[in-house]
């Protein structure tokens, strides 16, 4: 009893220690973040599924940052996230279930550089603006079908490796993704002296995600466009 009686008590008084420091004063702030995004990519429709539809498809954000924080109301920071990035679409059929879809996932190591822009009496919030760049290691596609009356018939397959494997080559080598992005983020946050915050943002990517070089009958500029929201602890 009297060791937990001393471990709790040992929490607890670090618990209060991390509410109990300022860092509205400290210039070099390093962050740990996490959070989810909505990606809203654009997929070319399944020719035997006519009424397919893109939808939101949900990822999720990780990453660590350095911000340097001028006189209380600027800062800039840096910073590396992996974020799983893509798109979805719902397929839609008489013979289908409403959870049938067809989905891409774009792992991808993306690098942040945002001006922040701290308001109010207590500078506990900002407005931020800036860039990244971004490059996608890997790329999975996953298809989902479900019949409605025919569950034998029901199909799931994903498929890793687009980026890599040699069968996704078109007859000159070109492959149908671009791994590499970059584009502009806006948003905004609230993070208490303590250090602990949240944070909304807006992603616009400038550079299309499906290769115009690859032999498609039909190739669309897709830009990706996602919102994230996320938790933040400062150090």
């Amino acid at each position: 009893m009297k060791k937990q009686l001393s471990i709790l008590t040992i929490l607890t008084l670090i618990f209060a220690q991390s509410f109990a420091r300022d860092i509205s004063e400290k210039k070099h702030l390093f962050g740990i973040n996490g959070g989810f995004s909505f990606n809203t990519m654009g997929l070319d429709k399944n020719s035997t599924y006519k009424n397919s539809k893109n939808s939101v498809k949900p990822g999720g954000v990780v990453g660590i940052s350095y911000e340097f924080r001028a006189p209380k109301v600027f800062g800039l920071e840096i910073g590396a996230n992996y974020a799983n990035k893509g798109v979805q679409q719902k397929i839609s059929d008489p013979l289908l279930e409403k959870r049938s879809f067809n989905r891409l996932n774009f792992h991808t190591i993306e690098v942040p550089v945002i001006m922040k822009f701290y308001m109010g009496k207590k500078k506990v919030f900002n407005l931020n603006v800036g860039g990244y760049a971004s490059y996608s290691a890997e790329v999975q596609s996953r298809l989902k079908l479900d019949f409605k009356n025919n569950p034998p018939a029901d199909y799931d397959e994903t498929t890793k490796h687009l980026l890599k494997d040699h069968n996704d080559k078109d007859i000159n080598g070109e492959r149908p993704f671009r791994p590499y992005d970059a584009g502009v983020n806006v948003g905004f946050e609230f993070i208490s002296k303590a250090g602990f915050g949240v944070g909304a943002r807006i992603q616009q990517g400038f550079i299309d995600f499906t290769n115009p070089k690859f032999i498609v009958d039909d190739d669309k500029k897709v830009l990706n466009t996602n919102a994230i929201i996320y938790a933040i602890i400062k150090i």
